[in-house]
């Protein structure tokens, strides 16, 4: 899990699906989108009046989401769970420290209590942005011929029913780039490739406005591409926690394309071989192939004017524009309530934020000054247009039957995935990494034999959870129920190697302490002194120092310097020079 994510103990399968289905394809569907869009403004208003607009509907809301709503999810969401540097400051001094430190990004702080500056799901605002720019650009830079060049193979690519896969080689080198396959870093400090792989498909938007007559294809094709692209889900689900999590080697933590701290290595870019560039081919596939076979989709049933259709589409902006602080607080306070599984806890977050956000949106967007912002312009509720006024009343009353079927439907299946999480002990493996109740552990018997799919125990996860994350140190808690610290997982990995490639320096003494062996490699040779020498060259000066701490506190307790990795390389080599 990822520390954004974490918090429920009860983890089950249908999430984790619903999960990898929607980041497969859902941003690129929406940049794709916005460049169709884009075109569209610019072709029948014109190329000011784009501007105008983009600026009140786009530059506009970021700005007041990155000065004031960004701070509020940071101390609302961490008040109510969220493993963060922020709950933790929460803890150790108080909800009003927290506040003033993280006000316009750390301006009254000594430090600034997150590791980045991040925008939250505003993110993608921030690339819209920078998009939006490049394009601009483009339309001045790039000559009337290369335009036509591009347009003529886009032509050729939209006509034929194998354009997921032309387009998912298109793209297939800049995915393989990125640091995470999965879900990469979206911040301020943003990585190159990341915003150039979303470039693609906004300008595969632009283009397919040139050949709408293009979409008729797609129209046609749409079950076939939606069919395809959910048979890929299962796979990239299941083969890209591989590929990002598990298989790589410390020095690909070093890896970095971002505007600041650039740090190219060869090595870590082109590891992970043959199994690596299948999962990302089908996720780049996988990809093209929903967000096409959903355009088609649209085209086939949407494409008429629809009162319902045309109404949740305006509410569409302001619903993911405010959905986060509700949606993820409410979803950690649920947490806490062991009495429904984790299924039924996602559905009824979702059904009742749902209902909440459509009532916000009627009471303070769609007849505000609010709305002209989120729609362009606001909508009158009086005359003729009081007709077209769809209430939070209403919505309840048409859909709380199916509402009910689909809450008895998920509360069935959600039992009988807590089921078989109890029975493989799941809640043992999340609390390691939650480290949220310093009591859980003291029902628990021997662990060594509880492992993950990767082979991990819970010792493994607990020492890969950053420490500045927790509400208190699992392993202290874990240690007495494991025969041995030095267990393996599939890579061939300690607790130990994991918490010196984190830089836990207190799980680093913990696991020293009860006698774990600082020279077992991993698959690729690496000890967990080769993890620390790597990390010395991170370009964070504060990380970087916390791994000499631990590289000295490793030789201190036996460390041999002199051991080579996979490549002949020993500690001291890696010191010095990578």
């Amino acid at each position: 899990q990822d520390p954004w994510m974490m918090g429920e103990r009860m983890t089950d399968g249908f999430n984790r699906f619903i999960v990898e289905f929607i980041h497969l394809f859902r941003m690129q569907l929406f940049y794709l989108i916005a460049g169709f869009f884009a075109l569209l403004v610019i072709e029948r208003k014109s190329f000011q009046m784009f501007l105008r607009d983009r600026t009140k509907r786009i530059l506009c809301p970021f700005l007041f989401a990155a000065l004031f709503l960004v701070p509020l999810h940071d101390l609302v969401i961490a008040a109510c769970g969220q493993p963060s540097l922020v709950r933790t400051l929460i803890q150790e001094e108080s909800f009003l420290r927290a506040a003033r430190d993280l006000a316009l990004f750390g301006a009254f702080a000594e430090t600034y209590p997150r590791e980045f500056v991040g925008f939250w799901h505003y993110w993608f605002l921030h690339y819209l942005l920078w998009i939006y720019g490049i394009h601009v650009l483009c339309r001045k830079l790039v000559p009337e011929g290369g335009k036509e060049w591009l347009l003529a193979g886009l032509r050729r690519i939209l006509r034929s029913p194998y354009a997921a896969l032309y387009l998912g080689l298109l793209c297939f080198p800049v995915h393989y780039s990125l640091s995470n396959a999965f879900f990469p870093p979206n911040h301020l400090n943003f990585e190159y490739n990341n915003l150039g792989y979303y470039c693609i498909f906004y300008f595969f938007g632009v283009g397919l406005y040139h050949h709408r007559e293009a979409i008729a294809g797609l129209e046609r094709r749409c079950f076939l591409n939606l069919g395809l692209g959910l048979i890929m889900v299962p796979f990239t689900m299941q083969l890209t926690p591989i590929v990002v999590n598990i298989t790589p080697s410390v020095i690909h933590d070093l890896l970095n394309f971002k505007v600041h701290g650039f740090h190219f290595n060869r090595e870590a870019l082109l590891e992970g071989g043959a199994l690596k560039a299948s999962v990302v081919l089908l996720r780049t596939c996988g990809a093209w192939l929903l967000g096409l076979g959903f355009i088609g989709l649209a085209e086939r049933y949407v494409k008429k004017d629809h009162f319902v259709i045309r109404y949740i589409s305006d509410a569409s902006y302001w619903i993911f524009y405010a959905h986060m602080i509700f949606t993820f607080s409410l979803s950690f306070l649920l947490t806490k309530l062991d009495v429904l599984n984790s299924v039924t806890k996602a559905y009824l977050l979702l059904v009742v934020c749902f209902y909440f956000l459509w009532w916000t949106y009627n009471a303070f967007v769609r007849y505000s000054w609010l709305g002209d912002f989120f729609m362009g312009k606001r909508k009158v509720r009086t005359g003729e247009s009081a007709s077209n006024h769809f209430a939070t009343s209403i919505l309840i009353k048409q859909t709380w039957r199916p509402v009910l079927i689909g809450l008895l439907a998920v509360y069935v299946l959600g039992t009988g995935l807590r089921q078989q999480s109890l029975l493989e002990q799941k809640p043992f493996l999340n609390e390691a990494q939650i480290a949220r109740d310093p009591l859980f552990f003291e029902q628990a018997g021997p662990l060594d034999e509880v492992r993950d799919p990767y082979g991990r125990t819970a010792l493994h996860l607990a020492a890969s959870a950053p420490e500045g994350y927790r509400d208190y140190n699992p392993i202290e808690k874990l240690l007495p129920h494991f025969k041995h610290p030095d267990l393996l997982d599939m890579m061939r990995r300690t607790p130990l190697f994991n918490a010196s490639r984190k830089g836990n320096m207190e799980d680093v003494r913990l696991l020293l302490a009860a006698g774990a062996d600082p020279n077992l490699p991993d698959r690729y040779g690496h000890t967990a002194a080769h993890a620390s020498a790597i990390k010395l060259h991170l370009k964070d000066p504060n990380a970087a120092s916390v791994h000499r701490r631990i590289l000295n506190l490793l030789q201190e307790h036996g460390a041999d310097m002199t051991l080579k990795d996979g490549r002949g390389r020993t500690v001291r080599d890696l010191e010095s020079r990578l």
